[in-house]
């Protein structure tokens, strides 16, 4: 009967545990009102200033298309991580990019990105105009996902394919395909995530660039090179692989400004109506300054707009004995500036739910009247979204606005409480003054309105998609810590005490109760996406500081916890600990290289004399045995000449230079390598243990996969995945 009882309390546990979860993700991951289908023509507003003050010509039709398109052909060309100052800095190796930005043939911007800071919701907020969620975050990872395909959201491709006409080929990244399905008409992608691969992945791209450019059937190129971002990931942006690479990308933008130049020569001169080619090079994100990238830091945030192409009229900027470009590192936009843009140039609808503002400093080539046009246009289309997440925000009547401009122009929008009335006021004072503006009259104060207006209900509606829903997450939290409580209460009541430190267990009952009440607190903090690895920091000693006062093998858990030590204080993570000094910095310096190289040298031996006794000691066959250490030699001697290529300060010696002469001479071979190797130590171990007992099987998994976390390690933490080994098998009394 008890047992009955009992299983029916876990039940409920278990469903309000699922209740308080489903509410906290809720509340979490927000919902956002969108508008649903695709924008067109018909969806374009009428121009406002039509009539007595601007006669309707045949560039002011009634489907609301003021001004032709500037640009036929479109390249994006996105560099994955290219922070701001690796094309705007000092120590940039972008030199061809830099002097068309001082010479004022092309316009550079510090776009700001949003949080996410990873691939795929940049991308769709690059496309889109639209604000990105933490889920798209957790679908960057799950490269068969296709629920977060664009198919059928409207975006910038789609109306640049069907209003546009344009014929639109991707080489790059094969995020594009998956967000983009049938959109593409020539497509070679490429795996994100082989992050060792920091050369092929890009050749893989480039060896499109020039037979692709001269070929005149496409409208739009995208090309998305992986290569800096993996280098970031690998080694960081201080990598002396960094300038190589960026040289590498501004030859390739040389490369294409050259064929597109020519062939726009060609084209313009054939047809009178052809128009130029516009060249965009901009990053998804950037990367922090160990070369990792998702949060929401300064560096990570930081990427760039460059706009080249026939009628960029950028600022020409002298050095004067220091880099003019570094203002740009201040020029900040943000990074959905892009689509209102460029659909604008193009002259196609905008996007539905777009919230960016169009960038003034490409508007300049279209008349006073043009531009009003087209600000009323984006101002149109944001004011829509407005109406669909504002309640308060209603339909607004033209004709009212036409018959008394002045009423409205005048009219104090900064006394309405209610954010969708005080939006609507902005913008129809906006209207308004378009309206009342003449040809002969200075715009400008009517531009600052439409963009007033834009800024806030931009500001506004990103802040209520990306905000939170503070009272589900907190029922959420008092559910799931409600039961933990329950959980401890039915323990305690079912005769296993949670008051009982004397177990010679790891984990004793209360502790891991008060780890996860701890746990629970701690999401209410907005620092714990940036610092959640001091909880566990102080939750793993802890425990073992438990574990010494109530169990045996005292010396065992005092070299776990100074082993944990130490490593806790390699490297300062997070955001407010990050510039703190560690043992990365001390290795890192010019003059410790040699240490660094001991520290590798010695971690991969003691690995490997680790397997040679766990193997002398439980295998049965010594074929199977000699095989795996064999291997395992083999995959720590290819790890140990991949990282020492990529260092400007790498092996030396003699002896080391004969060893090398025998491995692969690529180092995408020598990655290569080390995978397969893993594959065979995981086959090797199978079937050569001679039981796969409660000690001997994880060491020897964590043996066999150690040269792969090495691989995709840096040097300077080889000491640190050894530290790690020696906790781990300290757990173990054989």
């Amino acid at each position: 009967m008890m047992r009955w009882v009992y299983a029916s309390a876990l039940s409920v546990l278990l469903v309000v545990e699922l209740v308080g979860l489903g509410l906290f993700a809720k509340g979490f991951f927000p919902y956002k009102k969108s508008i649903p289908g695709f924008a067109g023509r018909e969806d374009q507003p009428m121009d406002i200033g039509r009539g007595l003050n601007a006669p309707a010509t045949a560039q002011h039709n009634n489907s609301g298309v003021s001004a032709e398109p500037q640009y036929d052909r479109l390249v994006l060309m996105v560099v994955d991580a290219l922070r701001n100052d690796f094309v705007f800095g000092n120590e940039s190796g972008m030199a061809y990019t830099q002097n068309l930005l001082r010479s004022g043939a092309a316009l550079g911007f510090t776009a700001k990105a949003q949080a996410p800071t990873v691939t795929m919701p940049r991308i769709k907020a690059l496309m889109t105009g639209t604000v990105p969620s933490f889920l798209d975050a957790v679908l960057n990872i799950a490269e068969s996902d296709t629920s977060s395909s664009l198919k059928h959201q409207d975006n910038l491709l789609w109306q640049l394919k069907t209003h546009g006409g344009k014929e639109i080929n991707m080489f790059g990244d094969d995020t594009w395909l998956r967000l983009f399905p049938d959109m593409f008409t020539r497509t070679d992608g490429t795996s994100s995530f082989y992050v060792a691969d920091t050369v092929e992945v890009d050749t893989n791209v480039t060896r499109h660039v020039r037979p692709e450019l001269e070929r005149d059937d496409w409208g739009v190129v995208v090309l998305h090179y992986l290569g800096l971002d993996h280098i970031g990931h690998l080694a960081g942006p201080k990598s002396p692989l960094m300038r190589p690479k960026q040289r590498e990308m501004d030859d390739i933008v040389r490369t294409v400004h050259e064929i597109v130049a020519d062939q726009d020569r060609k084209r313009m001169a054939a047809d009178a109506r052809a128009k130029p080619t516009l060249v965009v090079l901009l990053g998804d994100h950037a990367m922090n300054e160990i070369g990792n990238h998702g949060g929401n830091s300064q560096l990570e945030t930081s990427t760039v707009f460059v706009f080249i192409g026939s009628g960029i009229a950028g600022q020409p900027m002298a050095d004067h004995g220091r880099n003019a470009l570094s203002k740009l590192l201040a020029s900040n936009v943000q990074q959905s500036s892009l689509v209102s843009t460029l659909a604008l140039l193009f002259g196609v609808p905008i996007p539905k739910n777009n919230l960016g503002l169009p960038l003034p400093e490409l508007l300049g080539g279209y008349s006073d009247r043009e531009r009003l046009h087209m600000l009323q246009t984006v101002s149109a289309q944001i004011y829509g979204l407005v109406r669909a997440n504002e309640n308060n925000a209603v339909a607004v009547d033209l004709q009212q606005i036409i018959a008394n401009p002045a009423v409205y122009a005048k009219a104090d929008c900064s006394h309405i409480d209610t954010a969708g009335s005080q939006m609507q006021c902005k913008y129809e004072a906006a209207l308004a003054m378009h309206r009342q503006a003449s040809s002969n009259t200075d715009v400008s104060n009517v531009e600052r309105a439409y963009y007033e207006f834009m800024e806030l209900a931009s500001t506004h509606l990103s802040r209520a998609s990306s905000g939170y829903n503070l009272q589900l997450m907190t029922m959420g939290l008092v559910l799931m810590a409600a039961t933990v409580l329950g959980f401890a209460v039915l323990c305690q009541f079912g005769g296993t005490s949670l008051i009982h430190f004397k177990s010679r267990r790891l984990a004793v009952s209360l502790p891991a109760v008060g780890m996860w009440a701890t746990y629970l607190l701690s999401t209410l903090s907005s620092s714990l996406i940036e610092e959640e690895h001091q909880f566990w920091y102080f939750w793993v000693q802890t425990l073992l500081a438990l574990r010494l006062a109530t169990n045996g093998g005292r010396y065992r858990t005092l070299a776990q916890m100074a082993a944990f030590r130490v490593v806790r204080a390699w490297n300062q993570t997070g955001q407010f600990w990050a510039g703190e000094p560690d043992v990365r910095q001390y290795l890192n310096a010019p003059e410790n290289a040699w240490l660094v190289w001991v520290l590798a040298v010695v971690t991969l031996g003691a690995i490997n004399a680790a397997a040679w006794a766990l193997h002398r000691r439980y295998w049965r066959s010594v074929l199977w045995s000699r095989a795996f250490r064999g291997l395992l030699a083999y995959a720590s001697v290819c790890v140990l000449a991949y990282h020492s290529d990529r260092s400007h300060e790498g092996l030396t010696l003699g002896v080391w230079k004969m060893v090398r002469a025998c491995l692969p001479s690529d180092s995408a071979r020598l990655a290569q390598s080390v995978y397969f190797a893993t594959a065979l130590l995981a086959a090797t171990s199978c079937a050569g243990l001679r039981r796969a007992g409660a000690y001997v099987a994880p060491l020897d998994a964590l043996t066999g996969v150690m040269p792969l976390l090495l691989l995709l390690s840096r040097p300077h933490n080889f000491a640190v995945f050894g530290l790690f080994f020696v906790i781990c098998a300290l757990f173990f009394p054989e």
